[in-house]
């Protein structure tokens, strides 16, 4: 009988796995960033999130991700919730849990995190040996800490009155949503990055059978005051350069479709900081030691599995090759001789 052990492992390898948030893990309800490893093909993703108590009801249901990272601009409801990643139209991979908590809440969780680590740094020292045959673990790597910003403005951010900023102000009386098909989804910026004001873009998924596009951007997520209202005409991208202040402070964004039925729904909004000098430079070096110490957690996290598995006998392996597969491929190689065997005599006598 076939070992169907190698096949599950094989189908297994093609799903997203979950690196955060997971394990119960405390993220901020209003920024919540989801990332995952992706395996070998494709790089669409679908994201899902619910909460624990009502798992089969998404509060979020995310296509055609383009990236192994996605950041929510909505806030999700505070509580135990759950996450599922898969590669577009696939089967989703298990779920991931993780608590969706206020800013006191993440701070508690950070203070324990901070003490768990130090516990078991401590366990580390008094390890008097490794075990036999092998040299002891280097300590390892802190988790990569993503610069994505929160608050009204940066830290340091001058005053600012929207009143006065040139083209911000009260929304004009558009049109109420009449067509029913789903509104544009922005793709970029989204969950509180520091974006280069003189060339930041706002960018979104497109709608079939749109004639153009209406964009509004307000430091109120209402959208009811001091609002900038932009048409896009029929791209999918508009450049902001020279529009918004790059002084630090918060602005969300929303976009909405016009069709030959009428607009669609607004988009759920993303939010970002038009910045300039040094925010924008902490801001991208916060970026590349983040990518910076993720590599190195994933080169430690190889380290442990490579010592795990050096401890287990070969033949307890999953990789190991087991006796079926063996007696297969065996058994395919004198077939194969006797196959080739017959074909010679066969020829042979037809030559004679």
């Amino acid at each position: 009988m076939p070992d169907p052990r190698p096949a599950a492992r094989s189908a297994a390898a093609l799903t997203p796995t979950p690196t955060a948030p997971v394990d119960g893990a405390v993220v901020p309800l209003d920024a919540a960033t989801f990332r995952w490893t992706a395996p070998p093909g494709p790089k669409s993703f679908d994201l899902r999130v619910a909460t624990q108590s009502a798992p089969d009801t998404p509060v979020v249901d995310l296509e055609g991700l383009p990236s192994t990272e996605a950041t929510l601009g909505d806030a999700l409801p505070a509580g135990p919730c759950l996450w599922w990643v898969r590669r577009s139209g696939g089967a989703w991979g298990p779920p991931a849990r993780f608590v969706a908590g206020t800013p006191a809440d993440v701070e508690v969780a950070l203070r324990e995190e901070a003490s768990e680590a130090e516990a078991a740094l401590e366990a580390r020292r008094r390890q008097k040996r490794a075990p036999s045959g092998s040299e002891p673990l280097p300590e390892a790597p802190p988790d990569p800490e993503w610069p994505h910003a929160t608050g009204p403005a940066l830290e340091g951010a001058p005053d600012l009155d929207w009143a006065a900023v040139p083209g911000f102000g009260a929304p004009r009386g558009l049109e109420a949503p009449t067509a029913a098909a789903t509104p544009p989804r922005p793709t970029a910026p989204l969950g509180g990055e520091v974006a280069d004001a003189a060339a930041v873009a706002l960018r979104w998924d497109g709608v079939p059978g749109a004639l153009g596009y209406d964009v509004q951007l307000s430091p109120d997520a209402t959208f009811d005051r001091h609002v900038l209202e932009l048409d896009a005409g029929a791209s999918t991208e508009v450049a902001l350069s020279g529009l918004v202040p790059a002084t630090g402070h918060r602005l969300f964004w929303r976009v909405r479709a016009r069709t030959a039925d009428g607009a669609t729904r607004w988009s759920r909004y993303g939010r970002f900081y038009p910045a300039v000098g040094p925010a924008l430079d902490r801001f991208r070096e916060g970026l590349d030691a983040a990518r910076l110490a993720q590599r190195k957690k994933a080169a430690y996290d190889r380290l442990v599995r490579e010592r795990e598995l050096a401890l287990v006998p070969h033949w307890e392996r999953e990789d190991a090759v087991t006796s079926t597969a063996t007696f297969t491929v065996l058994v395919g190689i004198m077939l194969s001789g006797i196959v080739v065997a017959l074909l010679t005599a066969a020829f042979s006598l037809l030559r004679f």
